[in-house]
């Protein structure tokens, strides 16, 4: 059989060649979306049992179609079957929509090169339709942020859904992961989970200053 070799001179059969060239084809088409758990992700390639695998923006790490990883997941499976084993029920996987009982494919570590990834949340979430709406002094829509009930303006901002007031965030983070109505405006909230992607949330604005 003919052979070829990769990036690290390891060798390659053709069949595995023609497989790389076809995940690499069906990448090139790909939208980076914000998956459930609000990580910016896009398909990496499908596991053995035909399940699709993603990719996170750092073109590295693998999640499975819900935007959690190997190790998480993993996590879950181990805190579940122990709590089985005494008798217990399963512990909660908290606000996560993941459901998945296997970890195929995530530990797969070939490197995936789909377009450039973006730059911030915010781009992701207006080229892929999510919901607009228009929020005071700020000229271009903010999208809603996902399936939570709040919506992400250019500039990194978050509004709660319900009465569009600023959620200014809590810490002063690079990436907040929570975010709460000045005192005397509506109270809402919006808690992000810690695992979500390190890009940040509003394009980047460069400076004025000489």
């Amino acid at each position: 059989m003919q052979v070829a070799l990769n990036k690290s001179g390891h060798y390659l059969s053709l069949v595995s060649v023609f497989n790389f060239k076809m995940v690499a084809a069906a990448i090139a088409k790909t939208q980076w979306s914000l998956t459930p758990s609000l990580r910016v992700a896009a398909f990496s390639h499908r596991n053995k049992i035909g399940q699709p695998v993603l990719v996170d923006a750092d073109l590295k790490t693998k999640l499975c179609k819900h935007g959690e990883t190997s190790s998480t997941i993993r996590t879950w499976l181990q805190l579940e079957a122990q709590a089985r084993a005494e008798g217990k029920d399963p512990p909660s996987r908290g606000t996560s929509k993941c459901d998945c009982r296997s970890t195929h494919g995530l530990q797969n570590h070939t490197d995936t090169v789909p377009v450039a990834p973006p730059t911030c949340v915010y781009d992701v979430l207006a080229s892929s339709g999510a919901e607009k709406i228009t929020v005071p002094g700020v000229q271009e829509p903010a999208y809603r942020l996902g399936e939570r009930d709040a919506f992400l303006s250019v500039n990194g901002d978050v509004f709660c859904g319900a009465h569009r007031n600023k959620l200014p965030p809590l810490t002063r983070a690079l990436r907040p992961r929570a975010f709460k109505a000045e005192r005397g405006k509506c109270g809402c909230c919006l808690i992000l989970p810690g695992r979500v992607s390190t890009i940040p949330l509003g394009c980047i604005v460069a400076s004025n200053a000489a």
